[in-house]
C-alpha cells in the first residue's frame, strides 16, 4: 500500500510539472541566476569557500546533486516543484552539506578502492558477486547516514543566511513519496523529516515557533505533533531526547567550526584531489 501511494504521489508531481513545462522555460537566465544568487548567498554567510559551481540541468526529475568537480547541479524538474526561494536554498544546502563533509569523495574513494581490489584479486565469479553486493549495501549504508548529516548541515547553513529552517523539512516531506527506506541511498521520508524537525526544535527553537505555512509542512506536522506530544508526556522519553540533541548540536558546532577553518588550510580540497589521484 506505501509503494502504491509513493508510486501516486510521484505520478501526480509528474503530471504538475508537465501542466508547467509548456508554459515556462526553466533554463532561463533568471532562473540560473536564482539558482547561483542563493547558491553563493550561502557559502558567503557562512564563511565558506567560494568555488562551487552552480548549474541547471534541463529535465523533469525532482532532483539535485553534488559532484567530485565540486558543482552543485539542479534539475528543472526541482525548479518547478519548489515553493519558494527557501526551500531552493534548503536544496542547495543539503547538497553544499555533501561537499563539506566530504560525502561525493568518500563514496568515489570506497567505490573506487573497491573496484580496483576487485579487478586485481584471483576470486571465482561467485567470490567477485558477493563482494559487489556487499559493497554496494555499505555504500547505501553509508549514504543514509549522510543524507542524515546532510540535511542537518543544511539546516546549520540556511539559519546563518537567514533563511527558515523549516523550509526544509517542507521541501523534504513533499518530495518523500519517492524515496524507500533500504534500497534507496535516501531515508525515508517519515524518519528523514522527523529527525530533521527534531535537531531544528532543539537546537533553533526561536525558528520552529515561527512556523511554517506551506501545505506540506502543515501535512507533515499532522505526522509529527503526536510524536512530540508522546514524547513529552514520557520523562525519560524526553530526557533521552535531550541528551542525544545536546550531544548532537555539540558535535554540530565543532563541525561548523572545522567548516569555516576549511576556507584557510583548504581542507575540503584534498578530498577531491585524492580522487583525482586514484582515477588518473
Amino acid at each position: 500500500m506505501k509503494k502504491i501511494l509513493g508510486l501516486f504521489i510521484a505520478f501526480v508531481f509528474s503530471m504538475h510539472i508537465a501542466a508547467n513545462a509548456a508554459t515556462t522555460n526553466w533554463t532561463t537566465k533568471a532562473n540560473v541566476d536564482r539558482v547561483n544568487r542563493i547558491g553563493k548567498s550561502l557559502l558567503a554567510k557562512n564563511n565558506l569557500p567560494t568555488k562551487i559551481e552552480f548549474k541547471v540541468i534541463e529535465t523533469d526529475e525532482v532532483n539535485a546533486f553534488a559532484n567530485a568537480d565540486k558543482q552543485i547541479c539542479v534539475y528543472t524538474g526541482l525548479l518547478k516543484f519548489v515553493d519558494n526561494d527557501a526551500e531552493l536554498a534548503g536544496v542547495i544546502a543539503h547538497e553544499i552539506g555533501h561537499i563539506v563533509n566530504n560525502h561525493v569523495a568518500k563514496q568515489n574513494v570506497i567505490g573506487t578502492v573497491t573496484a580496483t581490489a576487485i579487478a586485481n584479486t584471483n576470486m571465482s565469479a561467485g567470490m567477485r558477486l558477493a563482494a559487489n553486493s556487499a559493497n554496494n549495501l555499505t555504500m547505501l549504508k553509508m549514504s543514509r547516514v549522510e543524507e542524515y548529516e546532510a540535511d542537518i548541515t543544511g539546516v546549520d547553513l540556511m539559519t546563518k543566511a537567514g533563511y527558515n529552517p523549516l523550509a526544509m523539512v517542507s521541501v523534504l516531506f513533499k518530495i518523500g513519496g519517492c524515496y524507500k527506506d533500504f534500497t534507496s541511498t535516501h531515508p525515508s521520508s517519515d524518519k528523514r523529516t522527523m529527525y530533521l524537525y527534531d535537531y531544528i526544535t532543539y537546537t533553533y527553537p526561536a525558528k520552529t515557533k515561527l512556523g511554517y505555512t506551506t501545505d506540506s509542512y502543515k501535512k507533515f506536522m499532522i505526522y509529527a505533533a503526536p510524536i512530540v506530544k508522546e514524547r513529552n508526556a514520557d520523562a525519560k522519553k524526553l530526557a533521552k531526547f535531550n541528551k542525544s540533541q545536546e550531544k548532537l548540536k555539540a558535535k554540530r558546532a565543532a563541525k561548523m567550526e572545522k567548516y569555516k577553518n576549511a576556507k584557510d588550510s583548504n581542507g575540503w580540497d584534498k578530498s577531491f584531489n585524492v580522487i583525482r589521484a586514484i582515477s588518473y
